[in-house]
């Protein structure tokens, strides 16, 4: 006999997915010790990042972006901008086959102007927002905790108060579809639900910064360099690209983006870009977050031969919130190509409010 297979986040399945992120830290120390000559450390850094991501049975379009400033002194010493922009058209509705148009442009301080590419071409793949879900097995985990339901939910009801979670907007107040996640868990336990539990399904439906993906794209098309950093030059290109969201659980969430594009006809040169992030909320009172970035470009110089040029960095983030107190320790490492070493940075942040 074979056994079902348990649910999955990446089983829900909504209509439209809208997720659109956006974050920016800034890291600065100054040290100056009079029993040694000059000062020992006058630098910092500031980090952003741009996450824009809506999909439909008909159409989509994702706006993802980044940027690093490397600052010495309060000046600017190093910097790289990258943003990417497409817009997809779906052949059928309900289908992941897709033509798409758009534009990757960078920017360094490596180079004295942006490079600007122009593309379009055909995919295939779709993402879903599966937070409802996710606070559906949160619902259950917290009523489970506290013993106001005696066992886990079914598979079945599970999906069915995440698609009223999906459907919030169609409720003209929160308390009715409270009510409703409220009697799906009742019919499906045999209980009656204290009010603590029912503020707990309250909360959980409210909280906001939670979002969970999953899902893919991979594409490929044709695009032509439009503006280019000086010593380039501007020749058709070849681009390839995939997009891969996943929620492990609950809890958690990774998102990669890898691309990759080549001047036509191929000479050697190419660039070459990755970034990875990872969200885990231990629990209520402490978060961890990760995130790389890759960025290679080989480039056919005008006076002949292939110039290099990129850049790696890594954020790690452990934020906590401890009787009031929020509380971030943050690891930053960078290095662009070239260089002898890592640039590494330890910071620890701390605020209350006091009143």
């Amino acid at each position: 006999m074979a056994l079902a297979a348990p649910l999955s986040l990446c089983d829900y399945q909504t209509p439209e997915t809208l997720l659109v992120k956006a974050k920016l830290s800034f890291t600065y120390h100054y040290l100056d010790d009079p029993s040694q000559p000059g000062i020992e450390d006058n630098s910092g850094r500031i980090s952003l990042t741009y996450t824009h991501i809506y999909n439909s049975p008909s159409q989509g379009f994702s706006l993802l972006g980044s940027g690093t400033f490397g600052l010495s002194g309060f000046r600017t010493v190093s910097s790289g901008i990258d943003l990417t922009g497409t817009y997809r058209y779906y052949f059928q509705e309900q289908k992941p086959f897709f033509g798409f148009g758009g534009f990757q442009g960078s920017w360094s301080g490596q180079y004295r102007s942006p490079r600007l590419e122009v593309r379009g071409g055909v995919g295939y793949g779709r993402f879903t927002d599966v937070t409802p879900l996710a606070q559906a097995m949160l619902i259950e985990e917290d009523l489970l905790r506290m013993g106001a339901i005696p066992n886990s939910l079914s598979d079945e009801t599970l999906m069915a108060v995440a698609k009223e979670i999906g459907r919030r907007m169609e409720y003209e107040k929160l308390a009715d579809l409270v009510a409703k996640v409220q009697e799906l868990i009742q019919n499906d336990t045999g209980v009656t639900l204290g009010a603590k539990a029912i503020l707990d399904i309250e909360g959980r439906i409210k909280e906001t910064g939670r979002k969970r993906f999953c899902g893919g794209a991979l594409q490929a098309g044709v695009g032509y360099v439009v503006l280019v950093p000086a010593g380039e030059e501007r020749t058709p290109v070849l681009d390839l690209s995939a997009d891969w969201a996943m929620a492990p659980e609950p809890r958690s969430q990774l998102l990669i983006r890898t691309s990759a594009s080549a001047s036509l006809p191929w000479k050697g040169a190419y660039n070459l870009s990755l970034a990875g992030t990872y969200d885990y909320e231990i629990n209520d009172t402490a978060s961890f977050a990760a995130k790389y970035t890759l960025e290679h470009y080989v480039y056919a110089l005008s006076e002949g031969g292939l110039g290099t040029a990129g850049r790696q960095s890594a954020v790690f983030d452990l934020n906590l919130n401890v009787h009031g107190w929020r509380i971030t320790f943050q690891v930053a490492l960078e290095r662009t190509e070239g260089a002898p070493g890592w640039t590494q940075e330890f910071t620890v942040s701390a605020g209350i409010d006091l009143r």
